[in-house]
C-alpha cells in the first residue's frame, strides 16, 4: 500500500458572469496527479476541448504511474508528462476535425505529476503553476500569451498590463494543430510545499500577493483555501471561469528502486 504523500483540493466555478464553465480539472492524491484545462471555442466547444484534454492527460499519467510503481529501474516523470500532453493534443485535434461545430476548438493546460520527491510540471497557454514554500509564492510557468511577449519585449510595462486588451490572447494552445510542443520542467518537492494550479480566471483578477496571503493563511485547510481563492476572483468581478487545484506535500516520497527492494529482501532473510 502506497503512503499518502500528497493532499489535494480542487475547485472549479463558472464565475460571476459566464453562463457555462469551460474549465476542467482532474486530480488524485493517491497517484500524485493534478490536471487543469481552460477551453476555448464557440458553441461550448471549449468545454469539450478542456474535458477531453484533462481526461486524456489524467488517464495517461495514471497508467504511467502504475508502471513506475510496478517496475524497478529509473523512470522519467518529465517524459511521462510530455507524452501525455502529446496524446491529449491528438485527441482534441481529432475531435475538432470529426465534428464541424468543434472546428478550431482548443484549450490551455497545466499539469503536475509528483514522483520520487520531485514534481514534473507541464503547461501550454496561460494556465499557471505556482509553488508556495515557506512564506514565498513562486511562479513556475511562463504564459504563452501576446501580453507576456509584449512585456518581455518592452512594448508594455507590467503596471499597464492589467488594462491591456491582449490579456486573453494566447499564442499557443493544445488541440489547434496536429502537433504541439508543451513546456515541461522539474522542481524539487519538499514537505510543506503547496503547489497551486490555476486558470487565468484566478490570476487575472487576484494579484500574486493576495494569492500568497490566502494560501499562506489557509494552507492547513486546502479545501477552504481553494474556496477563498475562487471567491476572491469572484469578488473582484469574476469575469471568467475560475479553477484552482492545491496540492500540499505531506512527507517525503522517494521512489522504490530495485536496489532498495533487494536490501529489504536480504534483510528479511537475515
Amino acid at each position: 500500500m502506497w503512503r499518502r504523500f500528497i493532499e489535494i483540493a480542487a475547485l472549479s466555478d463558472s464565475g460571476s458572469v459566464r453562463q457555462f464553465n469551460e474549465d476542467s480539472v482532474a486530480a488524485d492524491s493517491l497517484i500524485g496527479v493534478a490536471v487543469l484545462a481552460d477551453g476555448m471555442g464557440g458553441h461550448r466547444a471549449g468545454e469539450v476541448a478542456s474535458r477531453i484534454a484533462a481526461r486524456s492527460v489524467f488517464d495517461g499519467l495514471e497508467a504511467r504511474v502504475a508502471v513506475f510503481r510496478s517496475e524497478a529501474g529509473p523512470h522519467s516523470p518529465l517524459q511521462a508528462v510530455e507524452e501525455s500532453i502529446n496524446q491529449a493534443n491528438i485527441a482534441v485535434f481529432e475531435a475538432a476535425q470529426a465534428q464541424s461545430s468543434y472546428k478550431g476548438m482548443g484549450t490551455t493546460l497545466a499539469v503536475t505529476l509528483f514522483y520520487d520527491n520531485r514534481v514534473a510540471v507541464g503547461h501550454i497557454g496561460d494556465s499557471r503553476v505556482y509553488r508556495f514554500r515557506g512564506e514565498g509564492l513562486t511562479l513556475l510557468t511562463r504564459d504563452d500569451s501576446l501580453l507576456r511577449d509584449e512585456i518581455e519585449a518592452g512594448m508594455i510595462s507590467a503596471e499597464d498590463a492589467a488594462d491591456s486588451h491582449n490579456r486573453s490572447l494566447v499564442t499557443r494552445a493544445l488541440g489547434i494543430e496536429p502537433t504541439v510542443r508543451g513546456h515541461v520542467a522539474e522542481d524539487d518537492a519538499r514537505p510543506g510545499d503547496v503547489y497551486l494550479v490555476c486558470s487565468d480566471g484566478l490570476n487575472d483578477l487576484v494579484n500574486d500577493d493576495d494569492i500568497a496571503l490566502i494560501v499562506g493563511e489557509l494552507r492547513g485547510n486546502l479545501a477552504l483555501a481553494a474556496n477563498h481563492l475562487v471567491q476572491a476572483a469572484k469578488d473582484n468581478g469574476g469575469f471568467d471561469n475560475v479553477s484552482v487545484i492545491l496540492a500540499k506535500v505531506l512527507q517525503p516520497f522517494p521512489a522504490a528502486t530495485a536496489r532498495s527492494w533487494m536490501r529489504r529482501w536480504f534483510g528479511w532473510l537475515g
